[in-house]
């Protein structure tokens, strides 16, 4: 396959989507990730992408998940390089704009802030999830601590002071995460990106709520010793912010382990 020919599986108009790398034809119709042939608003399909792929955040490994359909003509069999380097030729070809953002992406690459931050608010509404079903395994049977106050009680304090910390956490936790959109994809979302930030305002929004609510029921002492964790706001949006989280997990774990559609 030449080129030219190459150039006519663009991904468009219900056409498969086919990208060159190293003298070969990959076909990545089938990819979640390449919507209409076009990839994170940097790359579109029917090209001879070897001298480009090395922007990609995730290399050039994942080019070879995908079956080879043909060999690509004229292609730039670039076989010793690598996905941390640049050949001579695309050297000479990269912008200014190029050249600054792959040094960002090898900054980003080596300190991954993102990741290292997700981590605190998903523990922390883990935790407190957990806790307050504890709170509410307590509650039925009326187990009793010392001083008479109740242990699910005491348990529900404890998720209320884990969901305070996992509110707090959201905001680097979102920050960083819009450091990785904008230096990883470009400022390009696609479906899961998106997913993943409209989760991320909701989970805010209800982590606050939760707050609030846990503040307000555990004002009074009297409302305290007789707390009922089953019939209770902070316990409804404690589910819920754990399952928010939940999905914004999940939709992580579709990008840093990207699935092809059956």
């Amino acid at each position: 396959m030449t080129k030219e020919q190459l150039k006519e599986f663009n991904g468009q108009n219900g056409k498969p989507a086919y990208i060159g790398f190293q003298g070969k034809v990959y076909d990545i119709s089938k990819s979640d990730f390449w919507p209409n042939g076009a990839h994170m608003g940097m790359f579109q399909a029917g090209e001879d992408l070897t001298e480009k792929i090395h922007m990609s955040p995730h290399g050039e490994k994942n080019v070879f998940r995908y079956p080879v359909v043909d060999t690509l003509e004229d292609g730039t069999a670039a076989e010793t390089a690598s996905s941390d380097t640049v050949t001579p030729n695309s050297e000479n070809l990269m912008s200014d704009v190029d050249k600054k953002m792959i040094e960002r992406r090898k900054w980003y690459r080596k300190n991954h802030p993102h990741p290292k931050m997700i981590h605190f608010p998903i523990g922390m509404f883990g935790l407190s999830f957990f806790v307050q079903i504890l709170a509410i395994i307590f509650y039925l049977v009326d187990y009793r601590a010392s001083f008479n106050i109740p242990m699910s009680s005491a348990a529900s304090v404890v998720s209320l002071v884990s969901t305070v910390f996992a509110v707090l956490f959201i905001v680097p936790a979102v920050a960083s995460g819009a450091l990785s959109f904008y230096i990883n994809y470009n400022g390009f979302a696609n479906s899961t990106l998106k997913k993943k930030m409209a989760g991320s305002v909701v989970l805010f929004i209800a982590g606050i709520i939760a707050v609030i609510a846990g503040i307000v029921e555990f004002t009074d002492y009297t409302s305290f010793i007789k707390y009922n964790p089953i019939f209770s706001v902070y316990s409804l949006f404690v589910l819920i912010s754990f399952a928010i989280i939940t999905f914004i997990a999940t939709q992580g774990g579709k990008i840093t382990w990207p699935e092809d559609k059956n």
